[in-house]
């Protein structure tokens, strides 16, 4: 018996296998498709479970339960996407349309908190009972785990660290307010200080590379660029902080950070360890760990299948 875990995104549907220890077994990957309707999509997943079936050689009949992490506002009890913006949807009652598809129980939660569980369940977070863990890509997403439970707070949502307000006169974010943490932390904020910094006249060695990025950003920082290095560590600095401000609400026992630069490494993550030690001053009693992410693009399949095994 497995469990089949999916990690559906607005551009790719990830499904693995997994056993009741967390192993993936077989994995695929294909395009969601989100233009052509929900029906359209979940036909993608069947699909898509049946081919890992085959090359596994089980059968549906061999699958415990079906997890999946969406990228958007979940009830989770009722298996309910509320809004999905990059998959156009909303109040959609996926848990029951893909169960009723495919014949098996479907435990539907935000992908955020659906990474989270695979790192604690088989990543960087395994042994732990607490953690917060951040995500920094085209924005930040966040989830924090509190005594081996996803927290979900009152409205649903749990962390969204991402819209914690760090500047009340910062850049403009999509959500309607002003100096989230994802516009002064996320990789797009990275390379949109760069940009600034380039039209106020500074220079780089990166001033006139073509598809600019991050990691572009990061490499260069990693390799001794001024001005790289200053874009990372004001991005640093803004994410230590706002780490430290969660750390001394709700005390985690690590924080784990995934999303593309943390790839770069230390460049990255050093300084936001020392950012967020430096605020929280007296008050780290004792070392909060801030680690990379271990499962990498695993961790939204191998945590679905953990949020199907408390199907079981």
């Amino acid at each position: 018996m497995c469990l089949l875990g999916i990690d559906l995104g607005g551009t790719t549907i990830k499904a693995g296998l997994v056993d009741l220890e967390g192993q993936l077994l077989v994995k695929a990957q294909v395009p969601t498709g989100a233009g052509d309707g929900a029906a359209a999509v979940l036909g993608r997943i069947g699909a898509l479970t049946d081919e890992l079936c085959r090359r596994l050689g089980i059968t549906r009949k061999d699958l415990k339960g079906i997890g999946i992490g969406v990228p958007g506002s979940v009830e989770g009890e009722k298996g309910l996407v509320r809004l999905a913006p990059n998959l156009f949807w909303r109040d959609f009652p996926l848990g029951e349309e893909l169960s009723a598809r495919l014949g098996l129980p479907v435990a539907v939660d935000n992908d955020a908190h659906v990474a989270a569980l695979g790192e604690m369940w088989r990543g960087a977070g395994r042994g732990l009972q607490s953690l917060l863990m951040i995500t920094v890509g085209t924005g930040i997403g966040s989830a924090l785990i509190i005594n081996g439970y996803v927290w979900r707070g009152f409205f649903g949502y749990g962390a969204e660290m991402g819209h914690v307000k760090m500047l009340p006169d910062g850049p403009l974010c999509h959500c309607g307010g002003r100096g989230c943490l994802e516009t002064l932390a996320s990789a797009t904020a990275m390379v949109r200080r760069f940009r600034e910094y380039l039209a106020a006249g500074r220079i780089s060695r990166l001033q006139d590379a073509p598809g600019l990025g991050a990691r572009e950003i990061l490499a260069a920082a990693a390799g001794g660029d001024e001005l790289c290095l200053q874009v990372v560590d004001e991005a640093a600095s803004f994410l230590g902080r706002a780490l430290a401000n969660a750390a001394l609400i709700v005390g985690p026992e690590a924080v784990i950070i995934g999303g593309g630069p943390v790839q770069a490494g230390e460049v990255f993550l050093a300084p936001v360890r020392s950012y967020l030690t430096e605020a929280l001053g007296a008050w780290q009693i004792r070392p909060l760990p801030v680690v990379a992410a271990g499962l990498r693009n695993d961790a939204g399949i191998i945590g679905a299948a953990r949020l199907a095994l408390q199907l079981t």
